[in-house]
């Protein structure tokens, strides 16, 4: 019987222990988010409060949501939210996500900034940080994600999390532009 492939979470830890703190980039580009402002992207991401919210944006991939310490009304950053997804074949896993202050982000930016968080080990030493930025167009936002991984990380695994995100903002103009005038009222 072969072998089943360690889960997200067990992979990012195994190569963290061995980095010894080098790392890796692993940056995507992607095309324009048609028909999605900054805005829309902005409310999005503290508006993510509840599985079924999180599942719209990657049906096939994303799990489970939950808060463990919810952003204040003043801020989100050390919030931490719990998040259960998969990545390619590499079986799901309960991921705990912080959101950072954006300034403090060690990824160099080219847009702006938009936000940035950390996946935390099981100790909440920063494992993974990510950023996700964007710049407005007439016809929607172009985005840049940016991963820090450990630098032991699989070259396999590099590539299904790039597959993840691909997926992930690709299906942001599927839902997100009615979503939001739908809760807000504003188009």
């Amino acid at each position: 019987m072969p072998k089943e492939n360690p889960n997200i979470l067990d992979v990012l830890l195994k190569a963290y222990n061995e980095s010894k703190g080098k790392t890796v980039d692993l940056v995507v580009d992607h095309e324009i988010l048609w028909g999605v402002t900054g805005e829309m992207f902005r409310w999005w991401n503290i508006n993510i409060t509840s599985a079924e919210r999180y599942r719209l944006w990657c049906p096939e991939d994303h799990f489970d949501y939950i808060w463990e310490i919810p952003p204040t009304k003043q801020s989100r950053v050390g919030a931490i939210h719990v998040a259960t997804e998969k990545f390619g074949d590499y079986p799901a896993a309960e991921l705990r996500i912080r959101f950072e202050d954006p300034n403090s982000c060690p990824i160099k930016r080219i847009y702006e900034k938009f936000g940035s968080g950390s996946i935390l080990t099981p100790d909440n030493k920063v494992m993974t940080s990510v950023c996700h930025e964007f710049v407005e167009t007439p016809e929607g936002i172009r985005m840049r994600s940016t991963f820090r991984l450990p630098a032991k990380t699989p070259k396999r695994f590099i590539a299904a999390l790039r597959q993840h995100n691909i997926s992930e903002m690709g299906h942001l103009p599927e839902f997100l532009p009615e979503l939001y005038k739908k809760e807000t009222g504003s188009k």
